[in-house]
C-alpha cells in the first residue's frame, strides 16, 4: 500500500480532530479523553443468547472450564400489573474481568439441527427485552439483518405450550424485514438456521424485502398499516465505535482508515433524514395502543433524541395536512422505575447505554426510545 502523501495526512488528520471535538463538546472533554473513548477502543463484549427452539445441551456447546464461569444476564421487566410473566431471554454473559473473552461460534444442535445460541452485545438484548414481546403478538422488525434481534425476538413469541412436534407461535407472527439484496439473503439464511422450518411454512415467520425510507412501503405490509403489535426499528446509523475500531487498528499498521478519512461532522444529520423516515413508517405499522423501539449504535444526538423530535414534528405536520388520526408518545421516562440505571444513562427522550457506564458492564453504544401509538387527541 503507498505511503500517504503530506496532503492525505493532513486531510487525514483534520477528520480524526473534528471526531474528537464533536464528541467532547457532547459528553464532556474530560469523560471523552479518560473514559468514553478509551471504552470504544476496546474489543466489544459479547453474550451468548441461547437458542431455545434448539434442544441444545449447553455443556456439550461450551467449554466446561467456560460454562463453569458463566453468568444469566437478568434483563429488566417492564411488565404491567396483571400481565403474565414473559419467559425470560436466555443469555449468558462472562465476568467483566474477562470481558475480551470470546464465546465458541454456534453450531447445529444433535436433535433438531438449529443453531445453538448467538453472540452478539447484551445492550441489543436490552433493546427486545424492553420491547416486550410476548406470545401471540405481531411483530415487525423493519432493519432486521443480519438477524439477531430478530432471534431474540423469536425467543419471547414462543408460547408456553410449544412443542417441536408441532411448531408454532400460536397466533403470533414475526415479520424481519431488509432491504439490501445480498443482507436480505444472508437474513433468511440465518432466520431458517435458527427457527423451525414449519413456521416459515405457516407464515408465521416471514422474510421481507422492503424500502422502509419510501413512505407508501406500509401499505404493502403483509398485515398492512396498523397491522403490528409491536415494530423493532434498529436504524442503520453513523457506528462510530465502528469507524474508532478501524481507525485504531489502521494507526496501528501506520495506515489510516477510510472510516476515519471520510468521516464528517454533517454525516449524522444526513443518516438522521433516513432514520426519521423509518421511523415514520414504523409508527404507520404499529396499531394503536401498540409500541415502537426506536435503537441505533450511535452516539449522536442527531441520531438519537434528535430523530425522535423531527419524528414528533413530521406527525403533527401529517395530522394537519393529511388528517391522521394517530400521534404517538414517548414511554421511555416509564422505564426508570425498571433497573434500566444499571445499564444506561436517560437522555432526553430514551435511554443510551455506554461502554463506560458505572455498573462495569461495558456493553453498547446502543440508545433506545419506546414509544407508544395514540388516538390523536
Amino acid at each position: 500500500m503507498p505511503a500517504l502523501t503530506k496532503a492525505q495526512k493532513k486531510q487525514a488528520q483534520a477528520a480524526e480532530d473534528s471526531f474528537n471535538r464533536t464528541y467532547a463538546a457532547q459528553f464532556s472533554e474530560e469523560r471523552w479523553q479518560q473514559s468514553l473513548y478509551p471504552a470504544l477502543t476496546a474489543p466489544t463484549r459479547y453474550a451468548a443468547l441461547t437458542n431455545r427452539f434448539a434442544e441444545a445441551d449447553l455443556d456439550k456447546v461450551f467449554p466446561p472450564e467456560q460454562a463453569a464461569k458463566m453468568q444469566t444476564i437478568a434483563f429488566p421487566g417492564i411488565a404491567e400489573p396483571g400481565d403474565p410473566i414473559p419467559a425470560p431471554l436466555k443469555a449468558y454473559q462472562q465476568d467483566a474481568s474477562e470481558a475480551e473473552a470470546t464465546f465458541p461460534p454456534p453450531q447445529p444442535d444433535s436433535s433438531t439441527g438449529l443453531m445453538t445460541h448467538w453472540n452478539l452485545d447484551a445492550a441489543s438484548l436490552l433493546a427486545v427485552s424492553i420491547l416486550d414481546p410476548k406470545p401471540g403478538d405481531k411483530i415487525f422488525d423493519i432493519c432486521a439483518a443480519p438477524g439477531g434481534k430478530s432471534v431474540a425476538l423469536s425467543q419471547l413469541l414462543r408460547p408456553d405450550s410449544y412443542s417441536n412436534a408441532s411448531p408454532t407461535l400460536a397466533g403470533g407472527c414475526l415479520h424481519s424485514n431488509e432491504v439490501n439484496v445480498v443482507r436480505n439473503k444472508r437474513l433468511a439464511s440465518n432466520l431458517r438456521s435458527y427457527l423451525p422450518e414449519a413456521l416459515f411454512k405457516a407464515g408465521e415467520v416471514k422474510v421481507l424485502k422492503l424500502d422502509g425510507t419510501e413512505p407508501f412501503s406500509v401499505q404493502t405490509l403483509p398485515l398492512g398499516p396498523g397491522g403490528y403489535d409491536k415494530v423493532l426499528l434498529d436504524a442503520p446509523c453513523s457506528s462510530e465505535r465502528h469507524v474508532i475500531h478501524a481507525h485504531v487498528k489502521a494507526k496501528q499498521g501506520g495506515r489510516v482508515a477510510d472510516e476515519m478519512a471520510s468521516w464528517r461532522s454533517g454525516h449524522s444529520k444526513k443518516m438522521a433524514k433516513v432514520q426519521v423516515a423509518l421511523l415514520m413508517t414504523a409508527l404507520k405499522a404499529v396499531r394503536v395502543g401498540g409500541r415502537v423501539l426506536y435503537a441505533t449504535c450511535s452516539l449522536s444526538n442527531d441520531e438519537n433524541d434528535g430523530v425522535i423530535e423531527k419524528g414528533m414534528e413530521l406527525v403533527q405536520k401529517e395530522r394537519k395536512k393529511l388528517g391522521i388520526k394517530w400521534d404517538f408518545a414517548v414511554r421511555s421516562g416509564d422505564l426508570g422505575a425498571q433497573g434500566l440505571e444499571g445499564w444506561a444513562e436517560p437522555t432526553k427522550h430514551g435511554w443510551l447505554v455506554l461502554p463506560d457506564h458505572p455498573s462495569g458492564g461495558k456493553w453498547g453504544p446502543l440508545f433506545f426510545s419506546l414509544l407508544e401509538k395514540t388516538e390523536a387527541r
